[in-house]
């Protein structure tokens, strides 16, 4: 298999891919990866986070000509292979679901609760 040179030529490539991967799975229509990044916010994993930060940081150097001698390519390629799989790694249906369950499960707590209440406030008066 012949090896991928991941140098600067990649990047803009490599960064389309991640700026996909976190749209189809946190969705929306982001102007950019910064964007994109911004929307996945604490929903991506923590190591994915910092990837990202280190992405948006090599991108920034290598929008100056003279800076972009500093960026080191396959870091910033390892990082972007960070992002894409921690965004394929998170399962948003399964979060949504987690959420409603917990939402109903409250909801639940707090009816009984105030129903708890309403019966021991009828027994303190004698009407029970």
């Amino acid at each position: 298999m012949a090896r991928v040179l991941r140098t600067e030529e990649t990047f803009e490539t490599r960064l389309d891919e991640a700026e996909a991967a976190l749209r189809k799975t946190f969705g929306g229509k982001p102007a950019g990866f910064e964007v994109a990044l911004a929307r996945a916010g604490r929903r991506l994993p923590r190591r994915a986070r910092k990837a990202g930060r280190e992405v948006l940081a090599a991108q920034q150097l290598a929008g100056h000509p003279q800076l972009r001698l500093q960026v080191d390519w396959a870091r910033v390629h390892r990082a972007l292979d960070r992002v894409i799989d921690g965004a394929k790694s998170v399962d948003m249906k399964d979060r949504r679901k987690g959420w409603v369950i917990g939402a109903a499960a409250s909801l639940a707590f707090n009816l009984l609760l105030f129903f708890t209440l309403v019966v021991l406030f009828a027994r303190w008066r004698g009407w029970i």
